[in-house]
């Protein structure tokens, strides 16, 4: 007669079966062993209730069409949100959104969003570190160290520059700013996020860092965080960002007036159409804005 216990132990040893033999092929038995024990180990913790994503989803994409035009959006669109938001006094106001450079065909709406972000210190921006092979064209970060949070170690090398992509449509004053590129593994699959790179002794802060650093949260040592996901691909708590915005254009809004106070507000894109989705252990088609809100969350708690 089979017992109890080792009906359990047939059924790990088909799901592991499964998992090594059909469903990562590409990957390592321990990576597969692992992501399997992480995708458990996700369904049994909550996220954060202080920190929500505004989506640009798909239908966000549809909905504003005749006030937006096509992707990517005017910047005013921005700043009407912004205006919004900042009425209920969130915590910070995080962008997983580029502003590398102006939109030279808009201008007038790049004004509105710098007039509405400007003196808010609770907002913030992505940046990108490019390719290595190129920082002898990049930033000199001894010039630029103050404005995008880098700190100089003592081994800091006075001359060194970066090939950086900060928000550059954005006067400099504002750049409150980290480096959100996707960490993955040798088998393609992202289970970690920056926290800081090394730039020749110079230390360049995550986005996810930079916030907490600002917040007060404890920053573990070393060069990456690994992360503790929380549920699926849908899991913190989300608004879609044509609800919201059209809501904030109603003479008497609809929504709750104090939806957003004191959270952590994720402003990106979930939208199928517009490539920000990776490889994780919970999905082969997750949403960055969900991996930049689990470093958060992993940090914050």
């Amino acid at each position: 007669m089979i017992r109890p216990l080792q009906v359990w132990a047939l059924l790990f040893a088909a799901a592991a079966a499964l998992e090594f033999g059909v469903l990562h092929l590409a990957q390592g038995p321990e990576h597969a062993l692992a992501d399997a024990m992480t995708r458990v180990q996700a369904r049994t913790l909550v996220p954060d209730r202080d920190i929500v994503l505004i989506d640009i989803d798909d239908a966000s994409l549809a909905r504003l069409r005749d006030e937006a035009g096509s992707w990517p959006w005017p910047r005013a669109v921005y700043a009407e949100l912004i205006a919004g938001l900042q009425k209920q006094q969130p915590r910070a106001i995080v962008f997983d959104i580029l502003f590398t450079e102006a939109d030279r065909f808009r201008p007038d709406s790049d004004a509105l969003f710098i007039d509405a972000i400007r003196g808010n210190r609770n907002i913030y921006f992505p940046m990108l570190r490019m390719a290595p092979q190129d920082d002898a064209k990049g930033l000199k970060l001894a010039s630029v160290a103050a404005v995008l949070g880098i700190h100089a170690g003592p081994q800091a090398d006075p001359q060194a520059r970066a090939m950086l992509l900060p928000p550059l449509a954005l006067p400099e004053s504002q750049w409150r700013t980290g480096v959100v590129n996707f960490l993955q593994d040798d088998d393609g699959v992202g289970r970690r996020y920056h926290l800081r790179m090394d730039l020749q002794g110079w230390e360049l802060p995550s986005l996810p860092m930079r916030l907490a650093r600002d917040l007060g949260y404890t920053i573990p040592d070393g060069a990456a965080l690994r992360l503790h996901w929380r549920g699926g691909t849908t899991a913190f708590r989300s608004v879609s960002f044509a609800e919201l915005y059209e809501d904030l254009q109603r003479r008497e809004p609809r929504r709750l007036s104090d939806e957003f106070r004191d959270s952590i507000v994720l402003i990106g894109t979930t939208a199928s159409g517009l490539h920000d989705l990776r490889v994780t252990p919970i999905d082969s088609r997750y949403p960055g804005l969900q991996i930049l809100a689990t470093a958060i969350d992993n940090l914050k708690n």
